[in-house]
């Protein structure tokens, strides 16, 4: 779970405040259910949140509403999801959110429902039965191990580096059960940035050094896969220029334009995993229909050009995705890398037009069979 702003200051209709008094926007609350390799699977969770500029000047009191009225419920939904989809399924879905989401009421509520969470915390929440709070109390522990990971600096260039992890089972104040804790402290400094520290609270069991990179690798996902979905809804889909003039019909074009950005986020997640693997999957009835894959095939004639095949099999997700990206003005993989998402858009937008014109193409002609039948 994660949220992004769609803000829209120069627009007549008031949707709320962001930050400010004077800010003009909603927030955007997603839920994004992978499988357990992280591929994007759908957006079961879109809630669109307005803050109500009466309530800007009252923002100390926020504390004192019921858990139900504040912002903080927004996490609740998906906790909700994950149950229904549990006993239809019998999968157990893991939430996964940012600092946030370290809100008592939520860590509550999936412990009594029995909800699988890993949540990265905040708060220096007190020991239960003890003065101790949590911080401290980590770093009198035994580290349980140093493992090196790639961190990112601030130009996204991966660095490989020591990091010591600590785990244990803590007894909270404000928790109705025990949870584990594990912080990931980075050893070795990357030039121009601050050391790495992350405190991770779950109710996933953690008793091993192996289970702890495991909590940590699943976090470190929601990053890449949240950030790209917004990315698409707001580089790609363009959501914050769309020019609608009435919030519902603001909330239904972003909806809309959700459920193409998922799909193609799960195909460029899948192109990607393709490239670097050299495995294929096939697109048929993943993606797209037979009228679409009819246009693909006829639009990679024209576009794709032969150093393209030599990256990507005939219908494979890396196949459409370079298809797309040469539509978009992509020079090449080998020439640009992987496309950005407004180029993915763009060429997305062209083939989809290539679409309509082949179905209007097949009306008309039964059409005309109809007439002259």
């Amino acid at each position: 779970q994660d949220s992004t702003v769609g803000n829209y200051p120069t627009r007549q209709m008031d949707l709320g405040y962001l930050q400010t008094g004077s800010d003009n926007g909603v927030l955007i609350h997603n839920g994004i259910l992978t499988d357990n390799h992280y591929v994007p699977l759908g957006l079961p969770i879109q809630e669109f949140i307005q803050r109500d500029r009466d309530d800007y000047g009252k923002r100390h009191q926020r504390h004192l509403r019921p858990f139900e009225e504040k912002e903080s419920a927004k996490w609740i939904e998906a906790i909700d999801f994950a149950r229904k989809y549990g006993r239809k399924t019998g999968i157990s879905v893991v939430q996964v959110a940012d600092k946030e989401a370290d809100v008592a009421e939520v860590f509550n509520y999936a412990l009594t429902h029995r909800q699988l969470f890993i949540i990265n915390g905040r708060h220096d929440r007190k020991l239960k039965n003890s003065t101790q709070t949590l911080k401290p109390y980590l770093q009198s522990l035994t580290p349980g191990g140093i493992v090196e990971r790639s961190l990112l600096d601030a130009k996204g260039k991966a660095h490989l580096c020591e990091c010591q992890i600590t785990f244990a089972k803590v007894d909270l104040q404000d928790l109705i059960k025990p949870i584990y804790v594990l912080t990931l402290q980075q050893l070795q400094p990357i030039k121009g940035q601050d050391l790495a520290h992350w405190m991770i609270l779950t109710n996933v069991p953690v008793k091993t050094l192996a289970e702890a990179v495991a909590i940590i690798d699943t976090y470190t996902r929601r990053w890449t896969t949240c950030e790209d979905f917004h990315k698409c809804l707001k580089t790609g889909c363009s959501i914050q220029q769309r020019q609608l003039q009435s919030p519902q019909a603001l909330f239904n074009t972003i909806s809309l334009l959700s459920l193409i950005a998922i799909g193609l986020l799960r195909t460029r997640y899948l192109a990607l995993k393709e490239h670097a693997q050299k495995t294929t999957n096939h697109l048929i009835n993943e993606l797209l229909s037979q009228d679409e894959l009819m246009m693909a095939d006829i639009a990679a004639d024209k576009y794709l050009m032969p150093i393209d095949l030599t990256f990507a099999q005939k219908h494979t997700n890396l196949w459409f995705m370079l298809l797309l990206a040469r539509m978009g003005g992509h020079q090449g993989i080998k020439q640009a890398g992987m496309p950005g998402w407004q180029t993915i858009w763009k060429g997305w937008i062209y083939f989809q037009a290539l679409v309509d014109g082949l179905n209007m193409s097949k009306n008309l002609f039964l059409q005309k069979n109809r007439t002259y039948g």
